[in-house]
């Protein structure tokens, strides 16, 4: 059950990677960076968090810091 439920999950991710593909705009911006960060960000700690737990401040403490970067500085400018 549990394999399958990762399956679920990953398949999940993968329809919302596409729809975030198929309706963004032309061009790599800051915006279309984000979304795709999104929705990678959740569907790997969702996968992460079922698979096994003993691990699991590592892997989010790097998905924390993608994250931090990711949706940090809007300009970047200094703060």
């Amino acid at each position: 059950m549990d394999q399958q439920l990762l399956w679920i999950i990953a398949g999940i991710g993968a329809i919302a990677l596409i729809g975030v593909l198929l309706r963004m705009k032309p061009g790599v911006g800051p915006f279309n960076l984000r979304a795709i960060g999104i929705v990678l960000i959740a569907t790997f700690a969702s996968l992460l968090a079922l698979r096994d737990g003993g691990s699991l401040t590592a892997s989010m403490g790097i998905l924390g810091a993608i994250a931090g970067y990711l949706f940090g500085l809007k300009d970047g400018s200094q703060p």
